[in-house]
């Protein structure tokens, strides 16, 4: 008895797939949340980085109360012009993985990636999942009381 062969079939040129006369460009974003910033980085099938941005290129918004720096706002704002950029690029389909961080701005990421049409989500990883009940905390220290003896008055 013979063993089959198996062909492998060929790899795609930068992530485009046609299927009814329709172009389909695949990419991957990563995004990666600090305290105070996100960035996001796109690339395509064959590990290439294609574009990357960061929450400090988003432009100025109407702070209405006054607030310090607002991550979720400024995530929001970043998806939506990363949007427009993927838009630009010409990918349509997209596989996005949350890496570290616990950010309020990778929740507005999302949202404003959102917010534009032209795109699917085929896939979405979390990278660090939100803690369940925390981690244990530490012990607290007790501090001696030291007296001294009241013998002579």
């Amino acid at each position: 008895m013979q063993s089959k062969r198996f062909e492998t079939s060929p790899k795609f040129k930068g992530g485009t797939i046609r299927i009814n006369s329709k172009k389909i460009k695949k990419g991957i974003v990563f995004v990666k949340c600090t305290k105070r910033n996100v960035f996001c980085t796109l690339m395509d099938l064959l590990d290439e980085k294609v574009k990357t941005s960061c929450s400090l290129r988003v432009p100025p918004y109407v702070n209405e109360y006054n607030e310090r720096e607002n991550p979720y706002v400024r995530g929001v704002l970043l998806g939506e012009l990363f949007g427009r950029k993927i838009i630009e690029l010409g990918y349509n389909n997209l596989t996005i993985f949350l890496g570290s961080g616990l950010n309020k701005g990778r929740r507005g990421f999302l949202r404003g990636l959102g917010h534009t049409k032209s795109i699917s989500i085929s896939c979405l990883r979390l990278g660090s999942g939100y803690p369940h009940n925390g981690c244990r905390p530490a012990k607290v220290r007790r501090k001696k009381n030291r007296t001294k003896p009241k013998l002579f008055r």
